[in-house]
């Protein structure tokens, strides 16, 4: 249970770039919120590629309200970004978390430390505290990584069930680091050596080339991906996740498997902090990131240690929206993960798409065991959300929208209600009637309204059936058993509610669609069993405490923004037979007295109905600096053609310095398509 904050705030002062010697010779920048006062304090840090001193110079608010509780707060510039030098070669590169390694040991050594160090972060900081924490740095002794994820392959946002993430990857995160890797460094941060630091930050390539060219589970990815070595962590871990964040399938696995002492916090959110995202409700996580860091930096007993180690909170229906600022349900916590008792409720597909709770008998009649058939409709899934890790953030629209193309099975309305936690588990038997396919799977709660809110999903490459390192073709034809592990969830079904499982050969735009036209089958009951296995959250007793939380803190925003939009919208054209979802985001922000930001970014995904191969995805990020002797516009351009065996990759980079060219760069990749 968390206790009201009773401490004396401390006055604290910005440094500004503080360099950071790394052994190679590059210098990393730093600012760092230092309480005004003598005495030596823990350091606490995270680490992004992200320009504190512009683009994310806002989220500085979290180490003014860590240093206002007695720590020294940095944020750190990773090799080749922002003002930092060198050139960034890769995202989590092994050299980013070598430096971080060095930058731990800098921290320990300055006069105002106490040496002991902690680390955080949110998404890019978060899978890097994570990295680093694997090197077992001998001061860093905690860490708060929120939205992250322990398998760069399955759980990030390149690829999933084998699948190649269409809209996100290309149009937004990877065409965005483009352009900030190109940015300028701050001049009052390098001094004479502005112009040297820039040119090593222009050598960078796309990232998403190297993305595009690993199709597989291979070294590339096994690379920083927590996975491979759960015990390399000995650092105390407070890991933090949202249900509708891109990162959701992690926080439990990561949990269970993490042999240092760890706590795990879920809530309902999307891809933003907790103290202002939505949906709600909002909390002040920054006050349990200083609860955890106060116990293990400072080692102060405040009971931290003493709570159930998991808090969790249980969603409820709401009608679908893609803009809500709530999510209906309720806290709870649980002494362990797995549970104690793990129990689960399997429900079978069956005849008049009905999912019933007993299977039909091996020797089922023709009415008891079945097969629907079905055309490949590339253009399912626009309902079902975005990746939320870019923008614009949304949560899933009403599922029936989706349902003329999809084939579905529904409970009879619940007699009482179900709570579940952890992964659905779906058995399904199908055939296809060509080499390349990919199915895509829903959990929906019903209301007694008809409104179908999503609760998770899954999604797999039939060629990744068995193995994402060494997939297969399939036998056109051939009945195989497919196990589809759906999204990670914590649900409370209402009673009344009904139960809704939902298939379809598409997930578009968050997956590149599979590239031939086929008919398919789904076959259930008899010999056929299809099923999905809901894991069960049984009833809590009244010994067991009830997760509380202070509302977020009021802060004074470190940047002004303004004129901000956003836009999700899809496009049918029914005479060429193409469907189009078009994401973008544009607006401007004031940093400081001196500079302004401004930042406009658009992707379109659009897919032939008839000829699936023929995917495209364009997509423009354009950001501005306004400095008061420069305005300086790095604009990259990309577009990708797939045809049935090939990605054909066009990338270009403009930079002009008050109006005039500066800089162009182009790249042209024809990339193979292996199974996908």
């Amino acid at each position: 249970m968390t206790t009201p904050e009773t401490q004396t705030l401390h006055s604290v002062k910005l440094h500004k770039h503080l360099r950071i010697p790394m052994s190679d010779g590059v210098e990393l920048d730093a600012h760092m919120f230092l309480p005004e006062e003598p005495g030596q304090f823990p350091a606490v840090f995270d680490y992004y590629p992200y320009r504190k001193d512009d683009l994310s110079a806002g989220n500085l608010r979290f180490q003014h309200y860590l240093a206002q509780r007695g720590y020294a707060a940095l944020r750190i510039d990773v090799r080749g970004t922002g003002s930092s030098g060198g050139t960034a070669s890769d995202e989590y590169s092994v050299q980013e978390q070598l430096d971080a390694v060095e930058a731990i040991a800098w921290m320990a050594s300055q006069p105002w430390s106490t040496g002991k160090v902690g680390m955080f972060g949110t998404s890019y900081g978060g899978f890097n505290s994570l990295q680093v924490a694997m090197h077992r740095p001998p001061a860093l002794k905690a860490i708060c990584p929120m939205y992250f994820t322990d398998n760069r392959y399955t759980d990030d946002c390149h690829y999933k069930g084998g699948a190649l993430q269409m809209l996100y990857d290309v149009a937004t995160y990877g065409l965005s680091m483009v352009v900030q890797n190109a940015m300028p460094p701050t001049p009052a941060a390098c001094g004479e050596r502005w112009a040297e630091i820039w040119d090593e930050h222009l050598k960078a390539e796309p990232w998403l080339l190297t993305w595009l060219s690993n199709h597989l589970y291979n070294d590339y990815w096994k690379q920083g991906s927590l996975c491979e070595d759960y015990g390399s962590i000995q650092a105390a871990a407070f890991l933090i996740g949202g249900w509708r964040d891109g990162y959701t399938n992690c926080n439990l696995r990561v949990y269970q498997q993490l042999q240092s002492p760890k706590k795990v916090l879920i809530g309902p959110w999307l891809h933003v902090a907790p103290d202002v995202g939505q949906p709600g409700p909002r909390i002040d996580h920054l006050h349990e990131m200083a609860r955890w860091y106060d116990y293990w930096l400072k080692g102060i007993d405040n009971g931290v240690m003493d709570e159930p180690p998991i808090a969790i909170y249980v969603q409820q229906y709401d009608p679908p929206a893609a803009e809500r600022s709530m999510t209906s349900g309720y806290w709870r916590f649980e002494p362990q993960w797995p549970l104690a008792e793990t129990e689960t409720q399997t429900l079978y597909l069956g005849a008049e798409q009905r999912l019933r709770a007993e299977p039909s008998p091996a020797h089922a009649k023709s009415d008891e065991a079945g097969v629907v058939k079905y055309t490949y409709n590339p253009t399912v899934g626009t309902t079902f959300g975005m990746f939320s890790a870019g923008s614009p953030l949304v949560t899933p629209v009403d599922q029936r929208l989706e349902e003329a193309f999809s084939y579905s099975w529904t409970s009879a309305p619940l007699t009482e209600a179900l709570a579940i936690l952890g992964h659905p588990q779906l058995t399904l038997y199908m055939a296809v009637s060509t080499d390349i396919a990919t199915v895509s799977a829903r959990l929906i709660d019903v209301a007694p309204d008809g409104g179908a809110a999503l609760i998770c999903k899954g999604v797999l490459n039939l060629t990744h059936r068995e193995s994402h390192s060494a997939p297969a073709p399939v036998t056109p034809g051939q009945i195989y058993e497919i196990q589809l592990e759906l999204d990670a969830t914590c649900w409370h079904f209402e009673a009344g509610h009904c139960i809704r499982v939902s298939l379809a050969g598409a997930d578009f735009p968050n997956t590149w669609p599979s590239p031939k036209p086929h008919t398919g089958e789904f076959h259930f009951g008899g010999q056929h069993p299809a099923h999905i296995q809901l894991p069960l959250l049984g009833s809590t007793t009244s010994e067991q405490p009830v997760p509380s939380f202070q509302p977020p803190a009021s802060f004074t925003p470190l940047v002004t923004g303004f004129a901000n939009r956003q836009v999700f919208r899809t496009t049918r054209d029914n005479i060429n037979g193409t469907v189009s979802v078009t994401v973008g985001t544009a607006g401007r922000s004031r940093v400081s007295d001196t500079v302004e930001l401004t930042s406009f970014a658009e992707g379109v995904a659009t897919v032939f109905e008839n000829d699936p191969a023929h995917a495209t995805i364009t997509g423009v990020q354009h950001k501005t600096l306004h400095w008061p002797q420069r305005v300086i516009d790095t604009i990259a351009r990309a577009q990708i053609e797939s045809t049935e065996t090939t990605f054909n990759v066009n990338i270009q980079l403009e930079i002009t310095m008050n109006g005039a060219p500066f800089q162009q760069r182009r790249w042209l990749r024809s990339i193979p398509r292996n199974l996908l």
